[in-house]
């Protein structure tokens, strides 16, 4: 079998899907700003659902990277923070806006504190779990079908919060009751991410704890 080189890893078909992300979410940020929201619409729904194309070609594939992995969680962070900070904008109000940055805040922090402390424990990714793990964190990350629920009712809550300031009055009768719907699962979704946060650095402060005790022998 012929060797693999690192510029192959960049032409595995799910990191070509990461990039597509990449130019979708460009593409939305683009209609945000430019007032064309059916744009923005169209290009961050897509890019969502290849959120779930990519790791499924991963693995059908073989083709599961580094790479491929932090592109796919970088992109996810950044597509909703720049959602989030133009809803900010959008509806002017001090008290969403600190809200729109706790979510924000929570939602970077708890995932970088998440795949750290799995790297340094010697995890292969950041969604892999061990026994000693939280037990909402393995429902959430270890049932493929809970965890596409989640972040796309999460990420369908953000989208149709700002796709209900653009939308004529008759389409607001279907889309409110679905921002309602959504916004359950959004709660849930970011008070995992609370857990997450929390189980991460607890990690963290046990291995440093361990490795104090050790100099100290």
């Amino acid at each position: 079998m012929a060797q693999v080189s690192y510029l192959d890893v960049f032409w595995f078909v799910p990191n070509l899907i990461g990039y597509t992300r990449v130019g979708l979410a460009a593409a939305a940020v683009f209609g945000m700003y430019y007032e064309h929201p059916f744009l923005t619409f169209v290009a961050y729904g897509i890019s969502e659902f290849l959120d779930v194309a990519d790791g499924y070609y991963a693995r059908k594939l073989g083709q599961c990277s580094k790479l491929g992995e932090v592109l796919d969680m970088v992109t996810d962070r950044c597509t909703t923070t720049v959602l989030l900070v133009y809803l900010a904008q959008l509806y002017q109000s001090n008290m969403l806006a600190l809200l729109f940055c706790f979510i924000v805040s929570l939602d970077i922090s708890s995932h970088y504190m998440q795949m750290y402390s799995q790297l340094v424990t010697g995890k292969t990714n950041h969604k892999e779990m061990g026994d000693d793990s939280h037990w909402i964190l393995k429902a959430y990350y270890t049932d493929r079908r809970v965890l596409f629920a989640f972040c796309f009712g999460n990420e369908a809550f953000f989208l149709l919060l700002y796709l209900n300031k653009y939308l004529p009055t008759y389409a607001l009768y279907l889309s409110v009751p679905l921002t309602l719907a959504a916004f359950p699962i959004s709660f849930i979704k970011n008070a995992i991410n609370v857990v997450q946060l929390y189980e991460s650095a607890s990690d963290l402060a046990r291995l440093d704890a361990a490795e104090i005790n050790k100099n100290k022998k």
